[in-house]
Protein backbone atom coordinates (compact mmCIF):
# COMPACT_ATOMS: atom_id res chain seq x y z
CA UNK A 1 0.00 0.00 0.00
CA UNK A 2 2.76 2.52 0.93
CA UNK A 3 4.74 1.52 -2.13
CA UNK A 4 1.50 2.20 -4.46
CA UNK A 5 1.01 5.74 -2.65
CA UNK A 6 5.04 6.62 -3.23
CA UNK A 7 4.54 5.50 -6.85
CA UNK A 8 1.63 7.64 -7.14
CA UNK A 9 3.70 10.40 -5.48
CA UNK A 10 6.15 10.32 -7.60
CA UNK A 11 4.19 10.48 -11.32
CA UNK A 12 2.34 13.99 -9.20
CA UNK A 13 5.57 15.58 -9.10
CA UNK A 14 6.84 14.12 -12.66
CA UNK A 15 3.57 15.58 -14.07
CA UNK A 16 3.60 18.63 -11.82
CA UNK A 17 6.93 19.67 -13.40
CA UNK A 18 6.21 18.65 -16.43
CA UNK A 19 3.65 21.06 -16.86
CA UNK A 20 5.83 23.74 -14.86
CA UNK A 21 8.82 23.34 -17.90
CA UNK A 22 5.90 24.11 -20.17
CA UNK A 23 4.43 26.93 -18.75
CA UNK A 24 8.17 28.60 -18.59
CA UNK A 25 9.09 27.95 -22.05
CA UNK A 26 6.04 29.35 -23.45
CA UNK A 27 6.02 32.77 -21.28
CA UNK A 28 7.48 35.64 -23.10
CA UNK A 29 10.34 36.18 -20.94
CA UNK A 30 11.88 32.48 -21.93
CA UNK A 31 11.41 33.45 -25.65
CA UNK A 32 13.22 36.88 -24.76
CA UNK A 33 15.80 35.25 -23.02
CA UNK A 34 16.12 32.39 -25.50
CA UNK A 35 16.44 34.65 -28.36
CA UNK A 36 19.23 36.66 -26.81
CA UNK A 37 21.23 33.48 -25.82
CA UNK A 38 20.91 32.82 -29.36
CA UNK A 39 21.67 35.61 -30.96
CA UNK A 40 25.07 35.83 -28.51
CA UNK A 41 25.70 32.62 -29.81
CA UNK A 42 25.65 33.96 -33.63
CA UNK A 43 27.48 36.94 -32.64
CA UNK A 44 29.79 34.92 -31.12
CA UNK A 45 30.67 32.82 -34.53
CA UNK A 46 30.97 35.61 -36.10
CA UNK A 47 33.61 37.49 -34.31
CA UNK A 48 35.23 34.05 -34.28
CA UNK A 49 34.92 33.67 -37.93
CA UNK A 50 36.35 37.25 -38.66
CA UNK A 51 39.34 36.92 -35.85
CA UNK A 52 40.36 33.45 -37.55
CA UNK A 53 40.39 35.41 -40.65
CA UNK A 54 42.60 38.37 -39.45
CA UNK A 55 45.18 36.22 -38.23
CA UNK A 56 45.19 33.93 -41.28
CA UNK A 57 45.85 37.37 -42.69
CA UNK A 58 48.65 37.96 -40.49
CA UNK A 59 50.24 34.75 -40.17
CA UNK A 60 50.27 35.33 -44.36
CA UNK A 61 52.05 38.13 -43.80
CA UNK A 62 54.58 37.41 -41.16
CA UNK A 63 55.87 34.30 -43.28
CA UNK A 64 55.73 36.51 -46.46
CA UNK A 65 57.89 38.91 -44.94
CA UNK A 66 60.13 36.02 -44.00
CA UNK A 67 60.39 34.86 -47.55
CA UNK A 68 60.86 38.25 -48.70
CA UNK A 69 63.66 38.85 -46.37
CA UNK A 70 65.58 35.86 -47.41
CA UNK A 71 64.83 36.80 -51.22
CA UNK A 72 66.14 40.26 -50.43
CA UNK A 73 69.27 38.34 -49.06
CA UNK A 74 70.21 36.25 -52.05
CA UNK A 75 69.09 39.79 -54.45
CA UNK A 76 71.42 41.93 -52.50
CA UNK A 77 74.76 39.00 -52.76
CA UNK A 78 73.81 38.26 -56.63
CA UNK A 79 73.50 42.30 -57.31
CA UNK A 80 77.16 42.70 -55.64
CA UNK A 81 79.15 40.10 -58.16
CA UNK A 82 81.06 40.77 -61.06
CA UNK A 83 78.71 41.22 -64.01
CA UNK A 84 80.47 39.91 -66.81
CA UNK A 85 80.61 36.39 -64.39
CA UNK A 86 76.90 36.59 -63.94
CA UNK A 87 75.03 34.28 -66.94
CA UNK A 88 72.79 36.32 -68.72
CA UNK A 89 69.93 33.75 -67.75
CA UNK A 90 70.70 34.28 -64.20
CA UNK A 91 70.51 38.08 -64.66
CA UNK A 92 66.67 37.56 -65.87
CA UNK A 93 65.76 35.13 -63.58
CA UNK A 94 67.36 37.63 -60.96
CA UNK A 95 65.23 40.69 -62.08
CA UNK A 96 61.99 38.69 -62.19
CA UNK A 97 62.58 37.51 -58.69
CA UNK A 98 63.11 41.72 -57.40
CA UNK A 99 59.19 42.18 -59.65
CA UNK A 100 58.07 39.10 -58.09
CA UNK A 101 58.98 40.81 -54.35
CA UNK A 102 57.97 43.66 -55.51
CA UNK A 103 54.38 42.53 -56.04
CA UNK A 104 54.29 40.68 -52.89
CA UNK A 105 54.79 43.62 -50.68
CA UNK A 106 52.53 45.25 -52.77
CA UNK A 107 50.13 42.65 -52.32
CA UNK A 108 50.92 42.35 -48.00
CA UNK A 109 50.66 46.62 -47.87
CA UNK A 110 47.17 46.22 -49.77
CA UNK A 111 46.14 43.42 -46.46
CA UNK A 112 47.47 45.55 -43.88
CA UNK A 113 45.25 48.60 -45.02
CA UNK A 114 42.43 46.68 -45.37
CA UNK A 115 42.36 45.58 -41.50
CA UNK A 116 43.91 48.76 -40.75
CA UNK A 117 40.89 50.12 -42.02
CA UNK A 118 38.10 47.41 -39.96
CA UNK A 119 36.27 49.45 -37.48
CA UNK A 120 35.70 46.33 -35.12
CA UNK A 121 39.28 45.68 -34.71
CA UNK A 122 39.52 48.03 -31.75
CA UNK A 123 42.91 46.80 -30.14
CA UNK A 124 45.65 48.79 -29.28
CA UNK A 125 48.07 46.10 -29.60
CA UNK A 126 47.03 44.92 -32.52
CA UNK A 127 47.32 48.06 -34.29
CA UNK A 128 50.63 48.76 -33.25
CA UNK A 129 51.38 45.17 -34.82
CA UNK A 130 49.84 46.19 -38.12
CA UNK A 131 51.79 49.47 -37.34
CA UNK A 132 54.80 47.58 -37.28
CA UNK A 133 54.29 44.87 -39.96
CA UNK A 134 53.36 48.09 -42.71
CA UNK A 135 56.87 50.01 -41.27
CA UNK A 136 58.67 46.94 -42.50
CA UNK A 137 57.22 46.57 -45.32
CA UNK A 138 57.70 50.31 -46.52
CA UNK A 139 61.25 49.81 -45.68
CA UNK A 140 61.34 46.52 -48.10
CA UNK A 141 59.68 48.44 -50.93
CA UNK A 142 62.08 51.32 -50.69
CA UNK A 143 65.49 48.54 -50.71
CA UNK A 144 63.61 46.76 -53.56
CA UNK A 145 63.35 49.53 -55.89
CA UNK A 146 66.98 50.96 -54.61
CA UNK A 147 68.10 46.95 -55.64
CA UNK A 148 66.13 46.81 -59.04
CA UNK A 149 67.73 50.40 -59.96
CA UNK A 150 71.22 49.11 -59.33
CA UNK A 151 70.55 46.05 -61.47
CA UNK A 152 69.41 47.80 -64.53
CA UNK A 153 72.26 50.15 -63.94
CA UNK A 154 74.91 47.06 -63.98
CA UNK A 155 72.46 45.57 -67.22
CA UNK A 156 73.00 48.27 -69.03
CA UNK A 157 76.92 48.88 -67.83
CA UNK A 158 77.23 44.68 -68.77
CA UNK A 159 75.28 45.23 -72.57
CA UNK A 160 78.08 47.94 -72.91
CA UNK A 161 80.59 46.03 -72.29
CA UNK A 162 79.35 42.82 -74.48
CA UNK A 163 78.81 45.40 -76.72
CA UNK A 164 82.48 46.80 -76.46
CA UNK A 165 83.97 43.07 -76.24
CA UNK A 166 81.93 41.85 -79.66
CA UNK A 167 82.57 45.06 -80.95
CA UNK A 168 86.66 44.39 -80.36
CA UNK A 169 86.35 40.56 -81.26
CA UNK A 170 84.87 41.83 -84.80
CA UNK A 171 88.05 43.95 -85.48
CA UNK A 172 90.50 41.46 -83.86
CA UNK A 173 88.76 39.12 -86.44
CA UNK A 174 89.39 41.65 -89.15
CA UNK A 175 92.62 42.35 -88.37
CA UNK A 176 93.32 38.78 -88.38
CA UNK A 177 91.79 38.37 -91.99
CA UNK A 178 94.25 41.26 -92.81
CA UNK A 179 97.02 39.53 -91.26
CA UNK A 180 96.40 36.46 -93.11
CA UNK A 181 96.23 37.81 -96.19
CA UNK A 182 99.01 40.23 -95.70
CA UNK A 183 101.28 36.91 -94.83
CA UNK A 184 100.01 35.27 -98.43
CA UNK A 185 100.94 38.43 -99.86
CA UNK A 186 104.17 38.37 -98.07
CA UNK A 187 104.62 34.66 -99.16
CA UNK A 188 103.78 35.65 -102.76
CA UNK A 189 106.80 38.65 -102.49
CA UNK A 190 108.97 35.91 -101.03
CA UNK A 191 108.22 33.49 -103.46
CA UNK A 192 108.82 36.23 -105.99
CA UNK A 193 111.83 37.54 -104.69
CA UNK A 194 113.85 34.65 -104.60
CA UNK A 195 112.73 34.08 -107.80
CA UNK A 196 113.89 37.00 -109.27
CA UNK A 197 117.06 36.35 -106.58
CA UNK A 198 117.93 33.43 -107.88
CA UNK A 199 117.82 34.93 -111.60
CA UNK A 200 119.76 37.76 -110.72
CA UNK A 201 122.70 35.66 -108.66
CA UNK A 202 122.19 32.50 -111.50
CA UNK A 203 125.43 31.81 -113.51
CA UNK A 204 126.31 28.47 -115.68
CA UNK A 205 129.66 26.87 -115.83
CA UNK A 206 130.52 23.76 -118.41
CA UNK A 207 133.48 21.92 -117.94
CA UNK A 208 135.25 19.71 -121.11
CA UNK A 209 137.43 18.73 -123.10
CA UNK A 210 138.08 20.20 -126.89
CA UNK A 211 135.68 17.44 -127.81
CA UNK A 212 133.33 18.12 -125.13
CA UNK A 213 132.76 21.91 -126.10
CA UNK A 214 132.56 20.91 -129.77
CA UNK A 215 130.01 18.53 -129.12
CA UNK A 216 127.79 20.79 -127.15
CA UNK A 217 128.08 23.45 -129.47
CA UNK A 218 130.25 25.71 -127.28
CA UNK A 219 133.07 25.73 -129.62
CA UNK A 220 133.37 25.11 -133.35
CA UNK A 221 135.26 22.47 -134.83
CA UNK A 222 138.30 24.37 -135.60
CA UNK A 223 138.39 25.79 -132.08
CA UNK A 224 136.83 28.94 -132.14
CA UNK A 225 135.01 30.22 -128.84
CA UNK A 226 131.55 30.71 -129.91
CA UNK A 227 129.02 33.77 -128.78
CA UNK A 228 126.56 33.90 -125.31
CA UNK A 229 123.87 32.83 -127.98
CA UNK A 230 125.14 29.67 -128.49
CA UNK A 231 125.86 29.07 -125.10
CA UNK A 232 122.37 29.75 -124.41
CA UNK A 233 121.28 27.40 -126.57
CA UNK A 234 123.31 24.51 -125.12
CA UNK A 235 122.16 25.45 -121.72
CA UNK A 236 119.85 23.48 -120.34
CA UNK A 237 121.53 20.28 -121.66
CA UNK A 238 125.37 21.32 -121.25
CA UNK A 239 125.54 23.72 -118.98
CA UNK A 240 125.78 23.42 -114.63
CA UNK A 241 123.19 26.32 -113.11
CA UNK A 242 125.02 27.74 -109.94
CA UNK A 243 124.08 30.39 -107.11
CA UNK A 244 127.74 32.84 -107.76
CA UNK A 245 127.30 33.98 -103.90
CA UNK A 246 127.34 29.94 -103.00
CA UNK A 247 130.39 28.70 -105.36
CA UNK A 248 134.19 30.29 -105.32
CA UNK A 249 135.84 27.04 -106.44
CA UNK A 250 134.97 24.73 -109.27
CA UNK A 251 136.94 21.62 -109.95
CA UNK A 252 137.94 20.42 -113.11
CA UNK A 253 138.62 16.70 -112.91
CA UNK A 254 141.87 17.14 -115.04
CA UNK A 255 145.63 18.39 -114.37
CA UNK A 256 145.39 21.42 -116.81
CA UNK A 257 142.37 23.66 -117.54
CA UNK A 258 141.94 26.90 -118.92
CA UNK A 259 138.79 29.40 -119.56
CA UNK A 260 137.87 30.55 -122.73
CA UNK A 261 134.91 32.55 -121.82
CA UNK A 262 135.37 36.62 -121.05
CA UNK A 263 135.71 37.36 -117.04
CA UNK A 264 137.79 40.17 -115.92
CA UNK A 265 141.18 39.40 -114.94
CA UNK A 266 142.17 39.49 -111.24
CA UNK A 267 139.04 37.82 -110.22
CA UNK A 268 139.96 34.67 -110.29
CA UNK A 269 142.90 32.16 -110.75
CA UNK A 270 143.95 28.79 -111.43
CA UNK A 271 145.01 26.40 -108.58
CA UNK A 272 147.03 23.08 -108.98
CA UNK A 273 145.66 21.18 -105.89
CA UNK A 274 146.56 17.51 -105.91
CA UNK A 275 147.04 17.21 -109.52
CA UNK A 276 144.09 18.76 -110.06
CA UNK A 277 143.63 22.09 -111.79
CA UNK A 278 141.00 24.41 -109.87
CA UNK A 279 139.33 27.56 -110.68
CA UNK A 280 139.30 29.70 -107.67
CA UNK A 281 136.97 32.88 -107.88
CA UNK A 282 138.03 35.47 -105.61
CA UNK A 283 135.60 38.49 -106.82
CA UNK A 284 132.69 36.62 -107.66
CA UNK A 285 130.83 40.31 -108.51
CA UNK A 286 133.65 41.46 -110.68
CA UNK A 287 134.00 37.74 -111.92
CA UNK A 288 130.68 37.24 -113.23
CA UNK A 289 130.08 41.03 -113.75
CA UNK A 290 130.50 40.46 -118.18
CA UNK A 291 128.97 37.19 -118.67
CA UNK A 292 127.10 34.44 -116.52
CA UNK A 293 128.53 31.53 -118.55
CA UNK A 294 131.92 29.74 -117.60
CA UNK A 295 133.61 27.80 -120.22
CA UNK A 296 136.39 25.63 -118.99
CA UNK A 297 138.44 23.51 -121.61
CA UNK A 298 140.67 20.63 -119.95
CA UNK A 299 143.27 19.33 -121.28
Amino acid sequence: MKSFKFYISICLTAIAAIFLSSCVENSAKYKQLQAQLDSLQGNYGTQKNMLDEVFATLNEVEQGLVDIRQKENIITAEANKDGLDVPQSQRVQLMEDVYAVRDAIDRYKEKIEQLKKDSSLKSVEFKKKLNSLQKELEEKSKTIESLQSLLKEKDLIISQKEQTIDSLEHHASDLKEDINVLTGEKEELKDKVETQDRALFSAYYIVGSKEDLIEAGVISKGGLFKSAKVAYEAEKTSFIKIDYREISTINTNSQKAKVLSNHRKGTYSIEEVDGEAIINISDPEGFWEQTKYLVIQTQ
